[in-house]
This record gives C-alpha cells, structure tokens and sequence, in this order.
C-alpha cells in the first residue's frame, strides 16, 4: 500500500520493510490531507461550508465584533464590524432558523475603501468574474469558491459596498423565513392597529 500511494504522489518507492500499519496510517492521512480543497472560504478560521450559527456568531464575537441586533425568531443578527474589518461598519449573519446552517454574511463597507476592498479580494481568491451593471460604476465583482458565492458591489441606498459571502441554497431558505417574518410582523402590526380604536 505505501509502495501504491508512493508512485501515485510520484516520489521514490520506499523500501518493503516501511509498509507498516503505522506507515499505512500516516499515508492515509496524508493523502486525505492533500486532497482537502486549500482555497476553502473561511471567516475568522470558519470554513463557511460547514459553518453554523454557533460556530461562526461565537468567531465574531470572540474577534471583536459586538451584537448589535438579534432579528425576531432569528434569521439574521448584526454585528458592528469597524474592530474586525477597517474598512466596514456593519455585518449581518444569516442562518437557517430550522438548521442553524450558514446562509450569509454581509459587510456594509465604506464607499471609499471599495478599491481597497476589491483588491483585497483579488488578491485572496484570485481574478473576479465581472457582471455589469446599469451604470459604469456599480458593476459586480463574483468569486464562487466550493459552493461558496463571493460578491462586491457598490449599493445606492447606504452610500456604501456590500460584501456579500453565500451559501447559495441556504441563503435562498433564509430570504423566505425572513419575508414570512416580515409578513407576520405586518399582520401583527395590522390587528394591533385594529385593536386600537
């Protein structure tokens, strides 16, 4: 077996006594090492594929960032981001309310670090694919990265740059329970304003 992963590695067979258990053992975990994507998105030592409320809301604290909003039956929570990114000012998580699984993260960053930014990016996960958009100046930058969907563009509403980290599928699920929560909160709003005379 050692002898088998040496030449498929193309290194120099070892010799017959090293095919050991313990050689055989330490092979395998090589071998799966090697075989972990190296470009994994992570956010504060997170891999995001596999993040989860928990895992990641604790990161950011532990980072920096402080709560600054819970959203009702908690599909998202935001945190004041200008201590862990000094570009940014805000930062909103969103999870699965049922699973608790990553669904995204989003940077509010300042309008004039937006080049900063971009290049920042660049320089991580390599070159964008470009979409354009109405104007010249409010383009989209997007990186996909193991089912990670990576995105920088400039918002007219915040005078600002959202940075966009999404687990496409979740981020779908957690879009839906948010608008079902916006729904009741207006029904709610609705029966309290018929209550009232």
């Amino acid at each position: 077996m050692v002898t088998e992963i040496a030449i498929r590695l193309r290194l120099k067979p070892l010799p017959r006594s090293a095919d050991t258990p313990q050689m055989n053992r330490f092979l395998l975990i090589f071998a799966l090492l090697l075989s972990l994507p190296a470009s994994a998105v992570e956010l504060f030592g997170v891999p995001l594929v596999s993040a989860d409320k928990g895992s990641l809301g604790f990161a950011v604290q532990r980072a920096g960032a402080s709560l600054q909003k819970t959203e009702r039956n908690q599909v998202f929570e935001v945190f004041d981001s200008s201590e862990i990114l000094d570009t940014s000012y805000r930062l909103y998580l969103g999870f699965d309310v049922q699973t608790g699984r990553f669904g995204f993260a989003e940077y509010y960053i300042r309008r004039l670090a937006h080049d900063t930014m971009l290049e920042r990016l660049k320089d991580k996960y390599g070159e964008p694919a470009v979409t354009p958009g109405e104007f010249l100046t409010d383009q989209r930058y997007q990186w996909q990265i193991d089912g990670i969907d990576v995105s920088l563009h400039k918002a007219r509403g915040c005078l600002c740059s959202r940075l966009l980290y999404s687990e496409p599928t979740v981020h779908e699920a957690v879009r839906q329970q948010h608008a079902q929560v916006q729904k009741q909160r207006a029904d709610e709003a609705v029966e309290s304003f018929r209550k009232a005379f």
